[in-house]
């Protein structure tokens, strides 16, 4: 029986709509709900029960606003808070102490308490280890960033709480029995890990980050938990289309239940299905009630009753009842990227990958299935994963032919040792090779050379990857006769790859005709408390330093979707001015992801970590640059000012300063040189004219940008690259007054965002921000 023929169907989608159009909402009118509620009761049939499961949902967001929204003035910035919640991943050593993701369940603030469900990044001060309780009662300051102002749609950050002293910090019980037996299990098999070197990874560049992935890949299989898998690792996977193996998903309980089954196939008819409940719940308790495995455990309870009751059980009704089941009980659901993906994947593998079989006659059953399987999930999730991760991987669907039954016998081993480890401690490090051996295949993976083949970025609304997805599927489903059904998704691949390396459109509401090449371009990226800058002329680009966190993946979370918004795929060169992380960082992951023709820096950072990541990237050419060093961008001509030939100092007054010149314009280029930098170049005589653009050294820092190197360089603006309310107080008031004092305008990412520049030949400068009120 097919999806649209099913009786649950309309109803459920009702369920969905209602609480969806609810959730924009902030005064949903409870009568008038009512009010639909009574009509449907009163109308009887299918119709009258879709009306009513839609007033459903309308009255469940209503009643449940803690589940999507915060309470209106709550909590209140600056104040302390204390916050109830739940271990949601193993500690991380960082410079100021420990930090882990946590599962906020309640707030309370003064005398006010709510219920308050949001996953939040707590740190905590000291050098040992913080206990493995998985409930914590924490008290400290909660924070957010506002996000990336690059243009794209504001994505507020991530929810933090810093805590001054530890003794803010202890275990909080209750919960009941169930809850307990939980923690416990979580917390032996933590300490199984741990042990072994699975616990999470360090920054990038950090010599934790280089450690082995067998014990990583095996905790993020079996506890849910990725950050223990090497950076490299993750990156790799998430451009060839298989970053969902990491996350625990259908094909971990799928394993689970058929594991069940197969234990309970001689047990009495009626008690067959209490393993795979066993199996699936044991695994529940261990990582979590997640989206993905809430569904996934229904859909197999309610396929093994199937079939002990000899009873077809069609994928469509029971992911229709699954998804009407978990938005009743969390209405905020609808608005879970997680769950998103994974009842849109779903949905491609029971009602999409049919029909790709049925059209693929001519190719082997063995091929056709999987094959449809993986084409279907990735296809119908398209328009949630392309606006949010920003990139398609054409290699994906062959990958995934290979990766997933490989996966499978991962988590397989993964059981094993886990099993194997918290039996035997010693048992389990002498078995650790075997973990190493299944995770090889994806740390090769790791070492393809980026390109569009394997990864395109794309800048896509959800609009645009629905249109997508939906051109894509018409192809595959092509008739036979109407010829090859391959040929006109790829021929929609190739013209996605095309427009997506031509020049992005001008801003609406410009006029005028267009000139005939653009403008020579400067983009100074907002990154938050890092630098980030592109030059670019037509296809030709570079970008200065690439900002970056001590989390994983800058790179792909910010420089990524940034540059396919400006249509940039490939970089002539990546440009290190000096290896600290705010800078460095997001290099070395962007070049996982974009292709990069040369490395230019100063010689003499190999020693240091992201340095020597970066410089050790394959088949990317390495240029030096001292002080009389050029090179040519476009129309762009840089010139290198410092450091001077020889100098082996360190730190920021050793950052790669540059002269950058296109148009009878001149951009100068500071890194974080500092005041004794400064006056290096002043006593060399290098800065004799003024410059029309300073990027303001060292995000502004009162060290730098001195009256002396001002009255020299006299720039026409001034752009400063700094996080919003960052506890360094960069830029310093002292600073821009020291500029606006001498009638140099100043824009700032903190509060500009983004900021493009256009120079024509004989034009005034173009100026654009990208940002949004902050």
């Amino acid at each position: 029986m097919g999806g649209a023929r099913s009786p649950i169907l309309a109803p459920v989608a009702a369920l969905v709509l209602g609480t969806s159009l609810a959730l924009p909402a902030t005064r949903t009118s409870v009568p008038a709900a009512g009010g639909l509620a009574i009509l449907g009761a009163a109308l009887g049939g299918p119709a009258g029960r879709a009306t009513g499961l839609f007033a459903a949902g309308l009255l469940g967001v209503w009643l449940r606003p803690e589940r999507f929204r915060p309470p209106a003035g709550f909590p209140e910035p600056g104040r302390p808070v204390t916050v109830t919640a739940e271990l949601g991943g193993g500690w991380r050593r960082e410079s100021f102490g420990w930090s882990a993701p946590i599962e906020a369940r309640r707030l309370r603030q003064g005398l006010r308490v709510e219920r308050w469900r949001r996953r939040v990044y707590v740190s905590l001060p000291g050098e040992a280890r913080p206990a493995e309780a998985l409930s914590l009662r924490l008290t400290g300051y909660l924070s957010r960033a506002p996000g990336y102002a690059n243009g794209g749609e504001p994505r507020a950050g991530p929810w933090r709480l810093r805590v001054k002293s530890r003794r803010f910090a202890s275990p909080a019980g209750g919960g009941g029995p169930l809850r307990e037996l939980s923690r416990a299990l979580r917390r032996r098999l933590e300490g199984v890990f741990a042990r072994a070197g699975g616990g999470p990874v360090d920054a990038p560049g950090s010599a934790a980050a280089t450690e082995r992935a067998g014990p990583g890949l095996a905790r993020a299989l079996v506890l849910g938990d990725a950050r223990a898998v090497p950076v490299v690792v993750r990156r790799g996977l998430r451009r060839a289309g298989l970053a969902h193996l990491l996350a625990v998903s259908g094909l971990h309980v799928g394993l689970l239940a058929a594991a069940g089954l197969l234990a309970g196939r001689r047990l009495p008819a009626a008690w067959r299905l209490l393993p795979v409940a066993f199996a699936c719940g044991v695994y529940l308790l261990v990582v979590g009630p997640r989206p993905a495995i809430l569904r996934a455990s229904l859909m197999a309870l309610l396929a093994a009753a199937a079939l002990l009751l000899e009873r077809r059980a069609p994928g469509p009704h029971a992911l229709t009842l699954t998804i009407g089941v978990l938005v009743a009980l969390d209405p905020g659901a609808v608005r879970d990227l997680s769950f998103l993906l994974t009842a849109s994947a779903t949905a491609g593998i029971v009602v999409l990958a049919p029909a790709l079989v049925g059209s693929w006659s001519r190719l082997p059953p063995v091929l056709a299935r999987p094959l449809a399987a993986t084409v279907g999930a990735q296809l119908c999730a398209l328009p949630f994963a392309a606006p949010a991760f920003h990139l398609l991987s054409p290699f994906a669907p062959l990958a995934n032919l290979f990766a997933v039954p490989w996966t499978g016998f991962c988590l397989l081993a993964g059981f094993a040792w886990t099993a194997l480890a918290a039996t035997s401690a010693a048992a389990g490090r002498r078995a650790l090779p075997l973990l190493d051996l299944a995770a090889a295949p994806f740390e090769a993976l790791s070492a393809l050379p980026p390109g569009p083949l394997l990864t395109l970025p794309v800048a896509l609304s959800g609009a645009g990857a629905a249109a997508l997805a939906a051109a894509l599927a018409a192809g595959l489903l092509w008739p036979r006769r109407g010829g090859p059904a391959v040929l006109l998704p790829i021929a929609l691949l190739a013209l996605l790859g095309l427009l997506a390396r031509l020049p992005a459109p001008p801003p609406a509401g410009r006029t005028g005709p267009r000139p005939a090449r653009p403008a020579p371009e400067l983009v100074l990226l907002d990154v938050g408390q890092g630098d980030a800058l592109l030059l670019r002329d037509g296809a030709s680009a570079a970008l200065v330093d690439g900002g970056g966190w001590r989390q994983a993946d800058f790179g792909g979370r910010v420089l990524l979707p940034a540059l396919a918004r400006l249509g940039v795929r490939r970089l002539e060169a990546v440009v290190l001015t000096h290896p600290d992380l705010d800078h460095c960082g997001g290099l070395v992951d962007i070049a996982g992801y974009l292709p990069v023709g040369e490395v230019w820096t100063a010689p003499g950072w190999g020693d240091e970590p992201c340095a020597r990541d970066l410089l050790a990237l394959p088949a990317v050419g390495l240029r030096t640059f001292w002080r009389g060093e050029s090179a040519a961008l476009g129309r762009w001509r840089l010139a290198a000012l410092h450091p001077p030939a020889g100098d082996r100092s360190q730190g920021n007054d050793r950052s790669l300063v540059l002269l950058a010149e296109a148009g009878g314009r001149r951009l100068l280029l500071t890194g974080d040189l500092e005041a004794r930098g400064e006056r290096r170049l002043l006593a060399a005589g290098l800065l004799q004219r003024r410059v029309d653009v300073l990027k303001v050294a060292h995000h502004g820092s009162r060290t730098s940008t001195g009256s002396a190197f001002l009255s020299a360089v006299a720039p026409r603006l001034a752009l400063i690259s700094a996080g919003t309310a960052n506890p360094y107080g960069h830029p310093s008031p002292a600073v821009v007054a020291r500029l606006r004092g001498r009638g140099i305008p100043v824009l700032r990412t903190d509060r500009s965002g983004m900021v493009k520049i256009a120079f024509p030949e004989k034009s005034p400068m173009r100026i654009e921000l990208h940002g949004w009120p902050r």
